[in-house]
């Protein structure tokens, strides 16, 4: 009797195997090792999709360094500048991390407490250009000394991260990752300050369950002249991109295969 539970979790882990790759992997994927002077809606997205970001005209001179970076210096103008990635297909379900790479040094003599410098990358429900925010990390400068780091949802029962305070001055490279699990609703982001030697989770976060992902969206609002803010990388991947550093989002279906097992070895064991 007990071969009928064992075969049970057997047929459950052959039934996993057989299931369609739920992961694709890297899905977009903008390095900016553009040449000198290249625009943000003409920089390469190395995923080979061929979607780029479009044109917006208050992100208009923010151009690539020639050093595999975006240099925000070159915007100049308070305005909220935004620029949209649309993605094919939409998302309705499973994980997502969207991921960006960045150092800055804020120069305190440029300060406008009116009008903070933010950095945002977000994940929105609809395209093109919509404000529907499904999620997003945020970057804002608070003072002289500090900038915060927050995630934020959007819609019917959404529930923001924590936050964190961090310098004003980041000259290491920092990687913020914004997952969210559109089957469990759940939002959380994971930071690290030291080129992802070790990483920070800020989480508690919730997700409207009626939204998904249609479009990424990256954001710079006001004036960085003065300021040495400089964008290595911004990817979205459905693959946790920094394993046994940040925890992994379990797949509903596995776990569902994976109870329906056990049932079976704990009916086995109740006819012995």
């Amino acid at each position: 009797m007990r071969s009928f539970g064992i075969c049970s979790v057997f047929l459950a882990v052959i039934a996993l195997c057989q299931l369609p790759l739920a992961s694709a992997g890297i899905i977009e994927d903008f390095q900016f090792s553009d040449v000198s002077g290249t625009e943000i809606e003409n920089a390469a997205n190395d995923a080979g999709t061929g979607h780029q970001f479009d044109v917006d005209s208050d992100l208009a001179g923010v151009v690539t360094n020639g050093s595999g970076q975006l240099d925000l210096s070159t915007k100049t103008n308070p305005e909220f500048g935004s620029t949209y990635v649309d993605l094919d297909p939409d998302f309705a379900s499973g994980t997502l991390y969207g991921v960006m790479e960045l150092t800055w040094d804020f120069d305190a003599n440029s300060l406008d407490p009116a009008e903070n410098e933010e950095i945002r990358l977000s994940l929105i429900q609809f395209d093109p250009r919509s404000t529907f925010v499904t999620a997003e990390f945020e970057i804002q400068r608070e003072d002289d000394l500090s900038v915060t780091l927050f995630g934020n949802a959007v819609g019917t029962g959404s529930v923001d991260t924590g936050s964190a305070t961090l310098n004003a001055a980041q000259t290491s490279n920092f990687i913020a990752v914004l997952a969210i699990n559109l089957d469990s609703d759940d939002l959380s982001l994971h930071y690290s300050d030291d080129n992802g030697a070790t990483f920070n989770t800020l989480g508690g976060g919730s997700l409207d369950p009626t939204r998904g992902v249609a479009s990424l969206r990256a954001v710079f609002n006001n004036d960085f002249l003065n300021d040495r803010v400089l964008i290595d990388r911004v990817y979205l991947t459905d693959t946790n991109p920094f394993p046994g550093q940040i925890p992994s989002i379990p797949e509903p279906a596995s776990f569902a295969l994976f109870a329906l097992g056990l049932i079976g070895l704990s009916a086995g064991r109740r006819r012995q």
